[in-house]
């Protein structure tokens, strides 16, 4: 199976421009729609992303806008989402429809979210689909202790997806993309 060991994943990189993502990953934005909404938002943007061996998960991160994730090639990805109420839940995106798996998964906005590998030693790519498009000032980094605060019975999974604790956040602010 060539076609989804790492070397192969690398290749992917190449071909396709990914450059690192800030929440793990790889990425490059292909189309980000001229047409405005809100005043001031683009209509709809599009990303690939890539999930490597190197680098298999993202951290809990939270969107203003709706991402629909649409899985391509390699690895299926288990998508985890905590719901304002506390809810967990997840999702698996991947081509073995019999066991589960679907080749969309909706990742609500305004919820806590983080995704994985399925097979942390290859590869795998989607397309991300935001509407209205992405913009940094709708985006925030989870912070360790205050989401397992809010959702101690999530704690365990919090801490291990979270990229930054309270002692990294600055005046109090959201850690968003650029920081």
């Amino acid at each position: 199976s060539s076609g989804i060991n790492a070397e192969y994943g690398e290749s992917i990189v190449e071909k396709l421009s990914l450059i690192p993502h800030f929440e793990g990953g790889y990425f490059k934005e292909t189309f980000r729609d001229p047409m405005v909404v809100d005043g001031d938002r683009t209509l709809v943007s599009y990303i690939y992303f890539m999930l490597t061996p190197k680098t298999p998960n993202t951290y809990w991160v939270r969107n203003r806008s709706p991402h629909m994730h649409l899985w391509h090639g390699g690895s299926s990805q288990t998508h985890c989402f905590i719901h304002p109420d506390g809810r967990m839940e997840k999702r698996l995106l991947g081509p073995n429809l019999e066991k589960g798996e679907v080749l969309q998964v909706l990742s609500p906005g305004n919820v806590w979210k983080l995704s994985y590998t399925n097979d942390q030693s290859k590869w795998s790519l989607i397309t991300e689909a935001v509407c209205p498009g992405w913009e940094e000032r709708d985006f925030e980094f989870g912070v360790a202790e205050e989401m397992a605060e809010q959702f101690p019975e999530h704690e365990e999974m919090i801490r291990r997806y979270t990229k930054y604790s309270k002692r990294d956040q600055v005046g109090g602010e959201p850690l968003l993309a650029s920081k």
